[in-house]
C-alpha cells in the first residue's frame, strides 16, 4: 500500500476511535448512557445487562478510558498519519509497540476479569490500526 493510502486509512481508523470515544464518554450522562451501555455490554458478551444503571466507579472509569481513546484517536490523526506519509520508520515502529503494549495490558486485564470477549473485540481493533502501519511500503532508504 502506499504511504499516501497508509495516512488516509490511518486517519479513517483515528476518527473511528474518535466516534467510538465520544459515544463511550456518555457514561456518566445517566439520562443518555445507551451508547456506552451498550458498548461495556457487547464487550462482556453476550447482550444480558443493557437496563442496568452504570455504578460511579464504571462511570468514572470509562470517563477515563474514554478520554484515553479520544487523545489516541488525536494522536494517530495528527502525528502518526503525517508520520505514515513521510514514511518516518521511528515513529511507525514507535505506534506498532505502543499498540501491541495496549493489547496486552488490556488483554491480560480483562483475562484476570473474566471478559474474554473484551479480547476478541481489542483482537479487531488492534487490526483496524496496525493495518495502516504495517501494509504500506516504505521506500527502500527507509526499510
Amino acid at each position: 500500500m502506499s504511504l499516501d493510502k497508509g495516512s488516509f486509512l490511518m486517519k479513517l481508523v483515528a476518527a473511528i476511535f474518535g466516534a467510538y470515544a465520544i459515544l463511550w464518554a456518555t457514561a456518566p450522562f445517566s439520562d443518555i448512557n445507551l451508547p456506552a451501555r451498550f458498548i461495556l455490554d457487547v464487550s462482556d458478551w453476550p447482550v444480558d445487562n443493557l437496563s442496568a444503571p452504570l455504578d460511579r466507579n464504571t462511570q468514572w472509569l470509562v470517563s477515563i478510558s474514554s478520554g484515553l481513546l479520544a487523545a489516541l484517536a488525536v494522536l494517530l490523526a495528527f502525528v502518526v498519519a503525517p508520520a505514515i506519509k513521510q514514511g518516518n520508520r521511528r515513529v511507525i515502529r514507535a505506534t506498532i509497540s505502543a499498540l501491541v503494549v495496549w493489547y496486552v495490558v488490556d488483554g491480560v486485564g480483562s483475562i484476570a476479569a473474566g471478559v474474554f470477549s473484551n479480547v476478541i473485540f481489542n483482537t479487531i481493533y488492534l487490526g483496524l490500526a496496525l493495518a495502516p502501519l504495517v501494509m504500506i511500503a516504505l521506500p527502500k532508504s527507509e526499510r
